[in-house]
Formats: structure tokens, C-alpha cells, sequence
């Protein structure tokens, strides 16, 4: 491991730049960002560069003090430097996804800055903003996943609460695969950078692009979706996944089922797996570390570290206290208990109602990864004029197939072991056979028709 300059202490909306600017001062060609990385267009960021940026930038926002600024930068270094300038100057800023930009609406007279991280001339026109002490606030916009993306609000205490700042995180060097603008994705490259660690941007989350960068920049930490980590298991090269080797494996955003961890600790031993289950609008509630799925049924009701406290309602959904001084939060998560576990069953909005039955795609999804030859699988539900709604599912094929095994035996098969393990109204009626299942832009299983990203 890399050793890491001292950091002074700073307050907490000016931490990222201190953090970025001392490390330049002391170890200018340390590597910041490796940018598409895994291909042939791969460049670096040192910290010099970055805290050249943020200090630039930091003088442009002292001389025009803007009431906020919507980032709507592409490069990940031009986000950071972003966020690194608004926080020590306390000017608000907001990271809005591709999908959320026209609830940028919402944030009247802020100027937008792209990657020249040049002030647009109405910052010279328009309202000004006093220097204060009181922290400015980061604005995210929520996934999407259970509706249209909304605008949260956050301080800087809220984003780099869940911040793993301790000595042995410090500079490694960690990969994103969640878009940059999301709360995920800002965690990610936060706590990169406030380690003096090495941010690590695939050129794509192609799964050999993935495994390639893994190797090439010798990556630590990996943090990704269930459904991520899952498509880089199933389809990235095998022999060349095999030379990685993560040391920290960070699941979050939706739910781990034991055979993706079993997979995963098989595959990279030597890793540490933790579940991270946090939302945009609360921030981290709780981790799980024991490689198993879910947590324990003995957290239900008790004040876990940090005054949280978790409850369910009668149908299954996960209530979040954050203290005793908040109100119950309903997640849109629902858990079934089994055995000394809460498991997740699967999201409120996912939930499939054919002809008034219930059906959960996750359990569906783990039924059909079971039949050999099956890499991947997603479940969702169509429209029916008789039932309301049908279970359909795509299913990607291992590659190579079992020996003397053509697609369409797979395909039956698939069908012969949910009609032997489902009740009949979960058992799929469209059962497609495709290349690769798409994923939405936060990197998850898309539970309706119109997947987002190839």
C-alpha cells in the first residue's frame, strides 16, 4: 500500500479540497484518476492536475459567488474538482444524473458548469451569494428505481458520513462502476480521494473492459451492484478475471443472494464482502460483513450503531429510524424472515400481481441462475388484458454451454425447474434467450420492459 501524505484537519465542506490540494503539494505525480481505463484511450490525472483545477476554479466562484452550481460535467475529474471548489468556497452544488436534468428546474438562478469549468457569463449578472459559515448543501437526485428521480438535498456531514477514512483504506486504488453523479458514485470517488487513493474509471462496464482495468491498475476496492459484480463473474474472461485480486468488495443497491457471495468469496478469496444498504434520500443505514444474505433477525427492533433502528410493516416493508428524533422511513424494500435472517424479497414497485398472486422477480431470477448453462437471468412483468399482468424472463447463456447442450435445451429446462419450484402463476410465460441483459444507468436489473443501458 501507497503511503499517504498527512491531511490536516479541515471543516467538514472543505475536507475534499484540503485533502486534494495537500496531497498535491506533497506528492504531485501521485496518480488522482486513471480514466478509461481497460482500453487503449486510458489516461491519467495526477493530484497536481486535479489541484491545479480546483484552485482555478475555487478563484472563479470567490470573484462571482453564485447562489449554486448544477455540475453537468462528463469527466470525473471535472465533477471532483467541482465539488472540491464549491465546498471550500460553501457555494451549493448539485450532481444531477442524465435521466434527472430537467429537475434542474428546480434550482433557479444556479449556473451550470461543464468540463471547461469555465463560469457561464450570467454568473456575473446574476444573484450573488455571500460568504457564510454554514455548510452548503449537496444536491443528488434519487435512482429512479421506484419512481421518477426527485431532488434530495444533503450537507456535507450527510455525504462523507459513511466515509471509511481510517489508515488501512488509505491509498489504494478504487474502481467505479456506478455513474459518477449518483449517491453511490459519489461515495465511491469521495472516499477515494479523501484517502489519497487512486480512482480507477473503466472505459466502459463491458465486462472484460471491467476485468482488464481490475488488473492493469491493480484495484483494492471494488464496489458495484449485485448486478454488476454478477456480469463480471458470468462474462468477463475467466483467466484474466482470475489474475485480479480485490482486496474489499462493497456490494450495494440492491440485494445479494447467497449464491452471488459464495460466488464472489470463491472466486477472490483474499476479499473482504460487505453489504452496504443506503437510499439517496437517507444516506448508509447499516452494513452487513458475514457473507451472508440479508441481516440478522436480531437487529429487527434494537438501536443499531448509530441510533438506527429497523421495523417492518405487516406486508414486509423495511422501516428506518435514523434516531429516536425521526420518524419512521418506509424504504419501498421488502424482507421475509427465514430462520435467524431478514432476506430481501425484492422492492414494492418490482412486485409482479398476475390475476391478484403476488410473484417476487428475485426469487424467479435465483430459480433459473440455478439450471446449468444459465449465466444471467431477469424477470419482469408485461401487460395482460386477462390477468393484469404475466411473468416474463430473459435469460443469457453460459458461454461456453455445457457440453452436447444447445440453447433451446437450456431454454427447456429453465421452464421444467420453475414449473417444479414455482406455484404456477410465478412460472414464466415469455422466456427469451438474449446476448446481455441491459442494466439501468445506477448499474441494477431493470424490473419492467425498457431496460436503460446496453
Amino acid at each position: 500500500m501507497t503511503s499517504t501524505p498527512t491531511i490536516p484537519d479541515a471543516s467538514v465542506e472543505d475536507r475534499l479540497a484540503f485533502a486534494i490540494t495537500e496531497i498535491a503539494r506533497q506528492s504531485p505525480d501521485r496518480a488522482a484518476i486513471v480514466a478509461a481505463a481497460g482500453s487503449p484511450s486510458r489516461r491519467g490525472i495526477d493530484y497536481a492536475a486535479l489541484a491545479a483545477a480546483v484552485e482555478k476554479l475555487e478563484a472563479a466562484l470567490d470573484a462571482h459567488r453564485p447562489v449554486g452550481v448544477v455540475a453537468r460535467a462528463i469527466r470525473v475529474e471535472s465533477l471532483v474538482a467541482i465539488a472540491a471548489a464549491c465546498g471550500r468556497q460553501h457555494v451549493p452544488v448539485a450532481f444531477l444524473a442524465e435521466d434527472s436534468r430537467d429537475l434542474v428546474g428546480e434550482l433557479r438562478d444556479w449556473v451550470t458548469l461543464d468540463d471547461s469549468l469555465v463560469l457561464p457569463e450570467s454568473a456575473s449578472r446574476g444573484p450573488r451569494r455571500e460568504f457564510t459559515a454554514i455548510p452548503a448543501q449537496v444536491v443528488v437526485a434519487t435512482s429512479g428505481t421506484s419512481g421518477p428521480p426527485k431532488i434530495v438535498q444533503h450537507s456535507w456531514d450527510s455525504v462523507l458520513a459513511a466515509a471509511r477514512l481510517a489508515e488501512q483504506w488509505h491509498g489504494l486504488a478504487w474502481l467505479l462502476v456506478y455513474d459518477a453523479t449518483r449517491w453511490a458514485g459519489i461515495q465511491v470517488w469521495m472516499q477515494a480521494l479523501l484517502t489519497g487513493g487512486t480512482l480507477v474509471v473503466p472505459a466502459s462496464r463491458d465486462p472484460d473492459v471491467v476485468a482488464a482495468a481490475l488488473v492493469a491498475e491493480k484495484v483494492a476496492v471494488l464496489p458495484a451492484t449485485p448486478t454488476l459484480l454478477r456480469r463480471l463473474l458470468t462474462s468477463a474472461d475467466r483467466s484474466h478475471l482470475a489474475q485480479a485480486a480485490p482486496a474489499r468488495i462493497t456490494l450495494g443497491g440492491e440485494a445479494a443472494d447467497g449464491q452471488l457471495l459464495a460466488d464472489a468469496k470463491a472466486l477472490f478469496p483474499q476479499a473482504k464482502i460487505t453489504q452496504v444498504y443506503a437510499t439517496t434520500e437517507l444516506g448508509e443505514v447499516f452494513r452487513v460483513a458475514d457473507g451472508r444474505p440479508g441481516f440478522p433477525a436480531a437487529w429487527l427492533g434494537k438501536s443499531l450503531p448509530g441510533g438506527v433502528r429497523l421495523t417492518t410493516r405487516r406486508d414486509g416493508e423495511l422501516l428506518v429510524q435514523l434516531s429516536r428524533d425521526t420518524a419512521d422511513v418506509g424504504t419501498g424494500d421488502l424482507v421475509e424472515r427465514r430462520g435467524d435472517r431478514f432476506e430481501f424479497t425484492g422492492r414494492r414497485s418490482d412486485v409482479i400481481v398476475v390475476g391478484g398472486a403476488k410473484v417476487f422477480p428475485k426469487r424467479v431470477e435465483e430459480i433459473l441462475r440455478r439450471v446449468p448453462g444459465v449465466a444471467e437471468a431477469r424477470v419482469y412483468g408485461l401487460p395482460s388484458a386477462i390477468t393484469g399482468e404475466l411473468v416474463a424472463a430473459e435469460i443469457v447463456l453460459a458461454d461456453p454451454l455445457p457440453e452436447a447442450t444447445a440453447p433451446d435445451q437450456v431454454r427447456t429446462a429453465a421452464l421444467a425447474i420453475c414449473r417444479e419450484s414455482l406455484e404456477p402463476q410465478s412460472v414464466p410465460r415469455v422466456l427469451d434467450i438474449v446476448k446481455q441483459i441491459a442494466t439501468t444507468a445506477a448499474g441494477k436489473t431493470p424490473r419492467r420492459p425498457a431496460p436503460v443501458h446496453p
